[in-house]
């Protein structure tokens, strides 16, 4: 049994964001244009806090690799701009979902570094406001009508 969200009047903007295009432009592109600024600004308060964020996005990245891209559909293709390639050369594939506390964990140190890059971002208002829009956005952006692929029961 699994819920779904439902749309409602948004459907047909919802099932587009959930292209790969808008996936690859407005998920991953918005995080790098999030990640650039997020940095630029903190850089502008210290190193110290440069250094913290980039602790998290290489735990991110690292946790990702490990957990998420290995189990993906995508796997070892360019799908997420590289990430599931370069994870290909580092870590073999894994056949069974990802459980509840892996899901958590990658959950969890997203949610992490999105709360650092707005901590950022909100010293800018206006750059904080659209970036506080684009999340959700993002979000849908890097969903799918048939669920997460790393999530997914493998046929056996």
């Amino acid at each position: 049994f699994m819920l779904r969200f439902n749309p409602g009047p948004f459907e047909p903007f919802v099932y587009l964001l959930q292209t790969p295009v808008m996936f690859r432009v407005v998920g991953l592109g918005g995080l790098v244009l999030f990640s650039i600024l997020a940095f630029s600004i903190a850089g502008a308060h210290g190193v110290a806090a440069v250094v913290f964020g980039l602790v998290l996005i290489g735990a991110l990245w690292y946790e990702t690799s490990a957990n998420v891209c290995r189990r993906c559909r995508f796997y070892g293709k360019w799908h997420c701009l590289g990430q599931g390639m370069l994870a290909s050369k580092l870590f073999s594939p894994i056949d069974e979902r990802l459980g509840e506390s892996g899901t958590m964990l990658h959950g969890a140190i997203l949610a992490a570094y999105l709360i650092y890059g707005l901590f950022w971002l909100w010293h800018e208002p206006m750059i904080g406001f659209i970036f506080t829009l684009w999340i959700p956005i993002a979000l849908i952006t890097a969903t799918t009508p048939a669920g997460f692929s790393w999530r997914a029961l493998k046929p056996s």
